[in-house]
């Protein structure tokens, strides 16, 4: 019997540990291979240079520099904002200006994504309507390139949106699924909800 219980114990801790796991935006398959580069060493230094390309037309950006920013001071990762433009996103050697000596370059180029409910109204002899509500969200391409060569290893597209509260503003949400994003390239790092 006592065995059983602990049995039991040892199941439940196992299944509660998968449940503290941060949310994630990336596949299964995604996120091991991802792992298996190594971005962080064993002792949770990064092993990259990180730019950020935020394209928006509105106010959104400044949400998302924020958070992409208080991730660097956190985890210590360089960071440049830079522009979708940027050099960061093709493949090759960058100028000996923007190289590391880190192995690995990641960019992110962000899109976010803020659609306002509605109301939709098709009258005539069938008249249909119905309320949509707001979403928000946003499109995104992570790029890992090898620092050293330049060489594209992985691209990961992404595209996220919620349906929002109509009553909340957009930037909660933004938050959030910037730390959801965030967490999932960072699976350590826990965005703080200030």
């Amino acid at each position: 019997m006592r065995r059983l219980m602990l049995v039991a114990m040892i199941v439940s801790g196992w299944a509660l540990h998968g449940c503290a796991r941060a949310p994630t935006v990336l596949s299964g398959t995604d996120q091991q291979s991802l792992k298996s580069m190594a971005l962080f060493s064993d002792d949770g230094s990064p092993r990259f240079v990180a730019y950020v390309a935020c394209t928006s037309e509105d106010q959104s950006c400044a949400l998302v520099d924020k958070a992409f920013a208080t991730w660097a001071d956190d985890r210590h990762v360089a960071l440049h904002l830079v522009e979708s433009s940027d050099a960061a996103f093709n493949d090759g050697v960058l100028s000996s200006a923007k190289g590391s000596g880190q192995p690995y370059r990641l960019a992110m180029q962000i899109d976010p994504l803020l659609v306002p409910s509605f109301f939709q109204f098709r009258g005539g002899m069938n008249a249909q309507g119905g309320y949509k509500p707001p979403r928000v969200g946003y499109k995104a391409r992570i790029y890992v390139f090898d620092a050293k060569t330049g060489a594209l290893l992985k691209d990961y597209p992404i595209h996220q949106e919620v349906t929002a509260n109509p009553d909340s503003t957009a930037n909660g949400y933004i938050r959030s699924e910037m730390g959801i994003l965030i967490s999932s390239i960072d699976p350590d790092y826990r965005m703080s909800s200030n």
